[in-house]
């Protein structure tokens, strides 16, 4: 069974991860960054609600929907998964891949289902953008203190909204995922556990894929 060691990241191992999204992700604006963060905290309510028996049938055949869709793209989403936020709390799943590894999608499911046990806090994910601002103006100089003050005050930051992606975002990122608990996950998929990612200073974190 996984364990919690993912979640208490280095000051190290947190910078380097906003690093990387922002480096794969350069058309990211501030609300991607902030949708980002909020994700990998506390997930997504509006998919990762508990579904009662009448109600998992049909979201089977919305994960089957999306996955048939993408067989038209071009190019299709070779990851797995990637990691969201500096919680780490959560981990992005892309639909195609894991449905293309005869991974059952009925614990994709389930997984969804009991996620939001795993939720973080409003506290912890403010303290987190405080110090996600403060990196990602050092790693994108076209951001500073009164754009990220602006984008606060026009979504009321002290409520912690659960905003979309951009729209730009999206076009760059088309592929179908669902949001779950990293520690669930990986107790279900060890085989797919990349402890590098999390901690890539460690010289025990072994890459398993």
């Amino acid at each position: 069974m996984a364990t919690d060691r993912h979640v208490g990241l280095s000051a190290k191992e947190r910078a380097l991860l906003i690093h990387e999204f922002l480096d794969t992700h350069p058309e990211a604006e501030i609300q991607d960054l902030y949708k980002w963060l909020y994700l990998g905290e506390f997930g997504e309510p509006e998919k990762n609600m508990f579904y009662s028996g009448t109600k998992a049938l049909p979201e089977l055949h919305l994960l089957l929907a999306e996955i048939k869709r993408e067989t038209t793209y071009a190019e299709p989403c070779k990851k797995l998964w990637e990691p969201i936020g500096i919680a780490a709390r959560f981990v992005k799943v892309f639909l195609t891949p894991y449905y293309l590894r005869e991974c059952p999608l009925n614990r994709l499911v389930n997984l969804m289902e009991r996620s939001p046990a795993f939720r973080g806090g409003r506290m912890e994910f403010k303290l987190d953008w405080n110090y996600l601002k403060e990196k990602a103006m050092v790693i994108r100089p076209d951001w500073d203190k009164e754009q990220f003050q602006k984008f606060e005050e026009e979504n009321n930051f002290h409520q912690l909204p659960d905003l979309p992606h951009t729209e730009l975002f999206l076009t760059v990122q088309p592929y179908a995922y669902r949001v779950v608990s990293q520690k669930l996950f990986f107790s279900y998929y060890p085989e797919y556990e990349d402890d590098s990612i999390f901690h890539p200073f460690d010289s025990s974190a072994s890459f398993i894929g």
